[in-house]
């Protein structure tokens, strides 16, 4: 099953592009299962609950305003790790679906966000 995998660097207030645009898994049909998984990387910093992670399909919200792990040393990131996993879901629309995964950094400084979406599986 295919898998996106990014690591995206987010300046103070910033949001992201969707991280599926512009791949072939940006539409997905119906009934196809989708694991949303990501950290944040807090290293040096104080930093707690202040990356959020926004999941949607079509018009439904799956995940609005969701605070994004801190990526912990003793656990490796990946899609498979429940600890990391932020969304599972299945699309429920009977054909094209489109699918928005986006990080906002409400912190002031530059925040490093791992992602990973499991397509399929």
């Amino acid at each position: 099953m295919p898998l996106v995998q990014k690591t995206l660097t987010l300046a103070a207030g910033a949001t992201s592009d969707n991280i599926l645009a512009n791949t072939n898994y940006e539409f997905v049909d119906g009934n196809v299962r989708l694991r949303v998984a990501s950290a944040v990387d807090t290293a040096g910093t104080s930093a707690t609950a202040d990356t959020f992670l926004n999941v949607s399909v079509n018009n439904a919200e799956f995940s609005k305003d969701v605070s994004v792990p801190a990526l912990n040393a003793g656990q490796p990131f990946g899609v498979l790790n429940g600890s990391y996993v932020n969304n599972d879901l299945i699309t429920t629309g009977a054909q094209r679906n489109r699918v928005l995964v986006r990080f906002t950094n409400d912190t002031s400084g530059t925040r490093t966000i791992r992602c990973g979406v499991f397509i399929g599986g």
